[in-house]
Order: C-alpha cells, then sequence, then structure tokens
C-alpha cells in the first residue's frame, strides 16, 4: 500500500470560461473542453478536471468558497495496495467507488480519492550553471520561452482549524502512511507521499484556523520558468497572489498566483528532497515563508 503522488485534482467552478482560460495560460495541456466539464493534464499524466460547482458527482467541501477544489485523488502503486487502503478506510467512513477512483472524506470533510496511478516518462531539459571556471555550458545561449509547461502536480494545500489538527494530520500520517518532513506549531505540518520524496505533496496549514482549500502546486524546470511562466500569466492579466521567492521550509522557488477555479496556483522549482533517513523537524515557531522575495520589477 503505497501512496506515489498526486493523480487528479477536481475542481468544482461557478466559471467554467474563466477556470479553462486559467489553466490553458498556466501552460497544462487541454484534452477536453465543454461546457460542463474540462480536462487538463500535466507532461506526466496528472489530470485536472474542471467541473460545474452543481455537478451532483461531486462531494461537498468544508471550503465556503463556490469555486474550489472538490477532491483531490491520489495515485497508489498497485491494486493490492489500493484494495489494502480501501478496506481499512472503510472502517470508519464511507468509501464508494466512482469512475475507477475510491471516493472518502479526510478528517477535515475534504474530499480524498484512490486510484492506482499512471505514470508516464517525460523529457525535462536540464540546463547547466556555469561558475566561475566550471563551465558546463559551453558554446550553448539559454533559449526564450514564450511560457511554462508545467511537468507536475507536486503538492496540495488545505488550511484547517487549530482544534482540529492532531486528528487531521494524524490521519494522513497513520492511515494514508504519509511522512512527515516539518512541523511548525503555529504554522503546521508538511507531509511527503510514502512513495514520493519530495519535502512535502501535503501541506496541512493550521494557523488559518479555518477549514478551506489553499492551493496546488506545479512544478517546472527552474527558476528561469518559474519567472517565465509567472511573467506570462501577469501579461494575460491574472493576479498574482505574491511576488517571486524562495521559501525556506521546502527551499523551492515559487511564484502564487489567484485561480478563477478555486484558491491558489504555484509555480515551484528545486524543492528539498528527502528519505526515509530523513529526521522530521518541530519547530516552535515558524522560520518563516521565505528566505528571499523579490520585489515586483516585473511588471
Amino acid at each position: 500500500m503505497t501512496i506515489t503522488r498526486v493523480e487528479k485534482l477536481i475542481y468544482g467552478v461557478e466559471n467554467m470560461k474563466a477556470g479553462g482560460n486559467y489553466f490553458r495560460d498556466w501552460g497544462v495541456t487541454e484534452v477536453e473542453s465543454g461546457p460542463e466539464q474540462t480536462v487538463f493534464r500535466t507532461r506526466t499524466n496528472q489530470t485536472i478536471e474542471l467541473r460545474l460547482a452543481d455537478d451532483p458527482s461531486l462531494p461537498p467541501s468544508p471550503d465556503p468558497a463556490k469555486s474550489t477544489l472538490r477532491r483531490a485523488v491520489w495515485g497508489v502503486r498497485d491494486a493490492d495496495g489500493l484494495k489494502e487502503m480501501s478496506e481499512d478506510l472503510a472502517h470508519d467512513r464511507e468509501v464508494t467507488e466512482l469512475d475507477g477512483v475510491l471516493c472518502f472524506a479526510d478528517e477535515s470533510g475534504n474530499g480524498l480519492g484512490l486510484m492506482l496511478e499512471a505514470p508516464i516518462e517525460t523529457d525535462v531539459e536540464i540546463v547547466p550553471h556555469n561558475v566561475n571556471t566550471t563551465e558546463p555550458r559551453m558554446n550553448a545561449v539559454i533559449n526564450p520561452a514564450a511560457q511554462a509547461n508545467p511537468i507536475r502536480i507536486g503538492h496540495v494545500v488545505y488550511m484547517i482549524e487549530m482544534a482540529d489538527r492532531e486528528k487531521a494530520v494524524s490521519f494522513y500520517l497513520d492511515r494514508l502512511r504519509f511522512r512527515l518532513s516539518d512541523s511548525t506549531k503555529t504554522g503546521g505540518d508538511f507531509m511527503r507521499c510514502e512513495g514520493g520524496h519530495d519535502h512535502h505533496n501535503l501541506f496541512l496549514v493550521s494557523r488559518a484556523d479555518r477549514n478551506a482549500f489553499d492551493h496546488a502546486s506545479f512544478e517546472v524546470e527552474n527558476f528561469d520558468m518559474v519567472m517565465i511562466g509567472g511573467k506570462f500569466m501577469k501579461e494575460k492579466g491574472w493576479d498574482q497572489d505574491t511576488t517571486p521567492g524562495r521559501h525556506i521550509l521546502g527551499s523551492n522557488y515559487y511564484w502564487y498566483f489567484k485561480n478563477p477555479a478555486g484558491g491558489r496556483t504555484e509555480y515551484f522549482a528545486d524543492m528539498d528532497r528527502m528519505d526515509d533517513n530523513w529526521k522530521p523537524r518541530i519547530w516552535d515557531d515558524s522560520p518563516g515563508f521565505a528566505l528571499w522575495t523579490v520585489d515586483d520589477a516585473t511588471s
């Protein structure tokens, strides 16, 4: 029983046109478009589904926003693991099957799902970095790109009520076998999938003291692509939620934008990677949001 990654994100949206246009500009590949459902896919074969907010197939959400993430579906490595997890979850909550997805809710009422993973290989260009007399990028220039083309969905973030924190975190650690990377007593808990190495695939933010979806994060190749993607989004008229920067916990470059389909989306690159030799850090106070940020010099 091993969860490896985010497999699918299902949004309920009020404005299908705005949601679809946003993700087109975000750079993921459109595979289906219609008045009631629009579907996008990452380069590693993760799916983003936009459905109308009143679609009866969507689960309820504790998020008061009408447009929001309604179900995060996690990929499981094999059928035996999927069956084992389903049987365990059915002991204390309703588990139903819909279109090959085992559907249920977490301790905060967020809609979740499990399905078999279906990753595909993708080419990722690693651009060498010249430093002093180390010159791996000889006679090769940096080619400009029009917009980002996200590689994968890296993580999902929810805000939860402080009173629910212990049971909410325990559910993911004990029942879904996530690994704890960092925990801040005044902030929240960063967790990674059992079958993954990202610093976090899930972050539960308890400082907000309310239940709501916060953001989904999409990996791009490097800092340049974070900047290129964000610059393109701004030129298309989408509102940024932060300026670019580099996080402290996770160490990744970031740039966040307000998503009309719900919450925010983040471009990220160069996140810390951990395995089971990593010892979780417990912080009395959060070390902060950013190692550094950029003033809005891209406008």
